[in-house]
């Protein structure tokens, strides 16, 4: 599925879906060649040529990678996020139900690309990115456009306590006295303090939506996942 910047034609974003094949990188090298395979061939689809794409490694850290030519065609290694402002390079991640979250800097001409689970919205890598296109890109917040795409609903993600209690209440809804987290609101909320005002979120779960992979309703091993990716 293509994503849409609003009257930003220029960039090119999106999700893999199930009938793609399963696009999981396992933050190791060399690359499983199936999974290579199936990267290189989506991308050829799209329009894109693999030489131009670089892939970041999840690793449910905050990392946060500042992507040029010299990258081009590489896997990184434990990079949950990516950035960059050279054209005609793309920058993709692993999506399992976690957050693909994807940045565009109009002012700026920069791009980034998160992968934002629990652990990571913790640690704070969102802010991370944000800080790291700042610093890179002399970014401001009121420029950045966000969208947040399809990824499991809080209708289907329940967590322990100890992980409940490390977000915002609103964020948590409770059902049976069982937590059940809203990654996006909390993602919402964390980009807004920040200063963020032009954010929009993907209304489809990946738990409900058999057109994707989902780790918590699939349960099979290998994880099995789609890719995610933006460039201008």
């Amino acid at each position: 599925m293509r994503l849409a910047f609003n009257n930003n034609p220029q960039i090119i974003a999106g999700l893999s879906e199930w009938p793609d094949r399963s696009m999981v990188w396992w933050n190791r090298l060399p690359v499983d060649e199936a999974v290579l395979a199936n990267r290189d061939g989506y991308f050829k689809k799209q329009g894109i040529d693999p030489a131009r794409v670089a892939a970041g490694g999840i690793a449910h850290g905050t990392n946060v990678a500042v992507v040029g030519e010299l990258d081009a065609g590489k896997y990184l290694m434990n990079t949950d996020a990516l950035i960059t402002n050279a054209p005609n390079l793309f920058l993709s991640i692993t999506i399992a139900d976690c957050l693909p979250v994807y940045f565009y800097d109009a002012a700026a001409k920069g791009v980034g690309l998160a992968h934002a689970g629990w652990r990571g919205l913790i640690g704070g890598l969102l802010e991370s990115t944000v800080s790291e296109m700042q610093r890179s890109y002399n970014s401001k917040t009121e420029d950045l456009k966000i969208i947040i795409g399809p990824h499991i609903c809080a209708r289907h993600y329940e967590v322990d306590e100890d992980v409940a209690e490390q977000f915002a209440e609103q964020n948590i809804e409770r059902r049976d006295g069982r937590p059940y987290l809203n990654l996006a609101g909390e993602a919402e909320s964390r980009l807004r303090t920040l200063g963020v005002k032009q954010t929009s979120v993907s209304p489809i779960c990946t738990y409900e939506d058999q057109k994707f992979f989902s780790a918590r309703r699939d349960k099979v091993e290998p994880l099995q996942g789609m890719v995610a990716y933006i460039g201008m």
